[in-house]
């Protein structure tokens, strides 16, 4: 790649690429070790890489930047190169890296900070280039259980593991039912006449700085109260006997009616009734916005043109609080719900 040449005055030797992805249903029921179902998105990154001398240089194409360090320490300022220290840092914890120093070049397309995966897939890109180049034997699943720890352990992000399991392992056009508790995961096609579109809220959803981890206390809470249950294994008879509060128990009927939504849709798109699937897609953002309070009104609205406009459902993806909104959308109805929605919002909304 003449790029990587530019820049490091080299060839690579080894590269990666990690897709982004839409959770189609299953909202914060992975870290839950509950059910999801996404698919990857045509976006992607990719990592190309060549050892170094006495020190990491990095160049990310996204952010038009070069960082050089020689040490793990995190950043102080949660900079995007925290990322790449991680893996790194996860890398040299599990004995997979010794002291070898990286040329590390990073393209992507993924919009970050929008809830579909581009730390997972940066992760995922990089550590896989580095397994290619040191031909180590590890598996895509255990690529994305280093990835996962990356977001854990040094970023400080309490994720599940759906992102980093989908970008390592998914393929384009199917979705991935994935069961996060024992991993066990299923491919599934997605009928070639129906459209699952994306159109950005504009509200840009930082994990930290937004209400993800305080969600994630009140899900452990509530598991307190359903002990010896978890989330996972529980239903709505068992809210009834416990001593929620209010809130912790409209936390938790989300978890618990979401799981039940994700193994219905999976049966929907494996029997092809997309209408159904739809269905349960509306239910479930009604669900996000009222029981686990991660929208708002103007993304409730973005919705609720979207089902005028002629898709079959929609609902707002990702951890919440702004990123993306998934439509699912006849592709002979395309057309006319694309020229309803354009009306309204800027076509840059849409990713193609």
């Amino acid at each position: 790649m003449n790029k990587f040449y530019k820049i490091f005055n080299e060839n690579f030797i080894a590269r990666a690429k990690a897709h982004a992805r839409v959770n189609l249903i299953g909202e914060h029921t992975d870290y839950t070790e509950g059910y999801v179902l996404p698919t990857l998105l045509r976006q992607k990154t990719e990592v190309y890489i060549s050892l170094s001398k006495n020190k990491h240089n990095v160049y990310s194409q996204y952010f038009d930047e070069k960082v050089s360090f020689n040490n793990l320490a995190k950043s102080s300022n949660s900079h995007w190169i925290d990322y790449i220290k991680g893996c790194l840092a996860i890398l040299k914890i599990n004995k997979y890296l010794k002291n070898d120093f990286f040329n590390i070049l990073i393209f992507s397309n993924i919009p970050i900070n929008k809830g579909i995966s581009s730390s997972a897939a940066i992760c995922v890109a990089l550590l896989k280039a580095i397994r290619n180049y040191y031909d180590l034997i590890i598996t895509d699943k255990e690529i994305a259980l280093l990835a996962q720890k990356v977001e854990k352990q040094y970023i400080g992000v309490k994720c599940g593991i759906m992102d980093q399991m989908v970008s390592s392992i998914g393929i384009l056009n199917k979705a991935f039912f994935l069961n996060c508790r024992t991993l066990e995961y299923e491919l599934i096609d997605i009928p070639k006449d129906y459209i699952f579109n994306l159109i950005d809220t504009k509200i840009e959803r930082n994990l930290r700085a937004s209400s993800y981890n305080q969600r994630y206390k009140e899900l452990k809470k509530a598991e307190k109260f359903l002990k010896p249950k978890k989330l996972f294994e529980s239903s709505l008879a068992d809210l009834n006997k416990n001593n929620f509060d209010d809130l912790i128990k409209k936390r938790a009927r989300h978890v618990i009616t979401e799981n039940i939504r994700v193994l219905q849709a999976r049966k929907a798109l494996k029997d092809n009734e997309l209408n159904y699937f739809g269905k349960l897609m509306n239910k479930s953002h009604s669900s996000y916005s009222k029981d686990f309070e991660a929208s708002n009104k103007e993304i409730d609205l973005m919705v609720k043109r979207s089902i005028l406009s002629g898709s079959i459902g929609s609902r707002l993806t990702g951890g919440g609080f702004g990123g993306f909104v998934v439509s699912l959308v006849n592709i002979n109805k395309h057309k006319k719900w694309k020229t309803n929605m354009s009306k309204i919002y800027n076509k840059k909304q849409f990713l193609l």
